[in-house]
C-alpha cells in the first residue's frame, strides 16, 4: 500500500510539481528555518523564537534518535521501490541522505512542531487553517521527492504536533519550569547519544542544551528587547549572521569530523546567537 502511494507521486513527476514540491520541502530544512528562528528572535518576536527553539529542539533530539533507533531504508534504496527527485543546492539536497534514517521524517515532524506552535501562539482561525496546510505540504514533499514512506511522514508530524501541544501545557501551566523540564530531557538523551552514537543526535542535544543555558544568562543578565527602529534592526541581522556565520565557519575548520566536534560546534552555535549577540546589541545600542 505504502509503496503504490509512493509510485502514484512518481507517475505524476513534472517540472513544475518538482519545484512546488521543493519549496514545500524548504519548510521544513533545518538551517534555513533556523536563520528564520534567529532573525524572529533578534527583531520580531523574541519569547516565540524562544519558544520555537524549545520545541524544535526538543522534538529534533527525539527524531534524531528514532531515526538510528529504528534503522528504516529509504524508499528509494529498496528493491522495487520509487527514484528519489535528484537535488542539490544549498537550500535543499537529497544527495546526502542517510540511506537507513527513514522513520520518523524529520522534515514533516520539524514542520509541523514549529507550525503548531505558531497556531497556538497567535489562537486565530487562519492560523489554524494555515499552518496546518503548510504541514500537510511538506509531508506530501517527502513522499513526492522519493525519499519518505507514508507511515515515516505520518508519525513524524504526530510527533511534531505532540511536541507542539506539550509545550503549549508547559508555557500555560509550568512556565517557571520550561528550562528545567528542557534541561533533563537533554540530559537524557546526551546519556543516550553515548549509548548510540550519533552525529544527528548530538548537534541536536548541543543545540538543545544551548538554550536550555543560553537564554536564562540572556534574560537574567542582558535582555535585550525587540525594537520597531528599521536601520537598527538591519544591523542586528547582518551582526547576528555575521557572527553566527563566521562560528560556524571557524569550527568546522579548525575542529576535525566527528561526533564530538559536532556537539562542540553547535554547542557554541546556539551561544553564539542567542547569548553573545544579544550581549553585542546592548554594548553597541542597536
Amino acid at each position: 500500500m505504502e509503496m503504490q502511494i509512493l509510485q502514484f507521486f512518481e507517475s505524476i513527476r513534472c517540472s513544475f510539481l518538482t519545484v512546488v514540491f521543493s519549496a514545500f520541502s524548504l519548510l521544513g530544512e533545518t538551517v534555513p528555518l533556523i536563520v528564520v528562528i534567529c532573525l524572529l528572535y533578534w527583531i520580531f518576536d523574541k519569547k516565540l523564537a524562544e519558544r520555537l527553539m524549545l520545541t524544535s529542539f526538543t522534538s529534533l533530539t527525539l527524531n534524531s534518535y528514532l531515526k538510528v533507533l529504528v534503522s528504516r531504508p529509504r524508499p528509494y534504496t529498496v528493491e522495487g521501490g520509487v527514484s528519489r527527485v535528484e537535488l542539490d543546492n544549498p537550500l535543499i539536497s537529497t544527495m546526502e541522505l542517510n540511506p537507513t534514517e527513514s522513520f520518523p521524517s524529520g522534515h514533516s515532524q520539524l514542520s509541523a512542531g514549529l507550525f503548531f506552535t505558531s497556531a497556538f501562539h497567535f489562537k486565530k482561525k487562519w492560523a489554524w487553517i494555515l499552518f496546518p496546510l503548510l504541514t500537510l505540504g511538506v509531508m506530501l514533499s517527502r513522499m513526492y521527492l522519493g525519499v519518505h514512506f507514508p507511515t515515516d511522514v505520518l508519525v513524524g508530524a504526530a510527533l511534531g504536533i505532540a511536541f507542539a501541544w506539550i509545550w503549549e501545557i508547559i508555557y500555560t501551566k509550568f512556565d517557571k519550569q520550561k528550562f528545567l523540564i528542557a534541561g533533563v530531557f537533554a540530559l537524557v538523551f546526551l546519556v543516550l547519544c553515548f549509548i548510540t552514537p550519533s552525529k544527528s543526535l548530538a548537534k541536536n542535544v548541543a543545540c538543545l542544551l544551548g538554550l536550555v543555558i543560553a537564554i536564562p544568562l540572556e534574560n537574567k543578565y542582558i535582555n535585550f528587547e525587540n525594537q520597531k527602529d528599521a536601520k537598527k534592526n538591519w544591523a542586528r541581522a547582518g551582526m547576528g549572521l555575521l557572527c553566527v556565520v563566521g562560528e560556524y565557519l571557524l569550527f568546522s575548520a579548525i575542529l576535525p569530523s566527528g561526533i564530538l566536534s559536532s556537539f562542540i560546534k553547535y554547542f557554541l552555535l546556539v551561544m553564539v546567537a542567542a547569548l553573545l549577540v544579544p550581549y553585542l546589541f546592548k554594548k553597541l545600542k542597536i
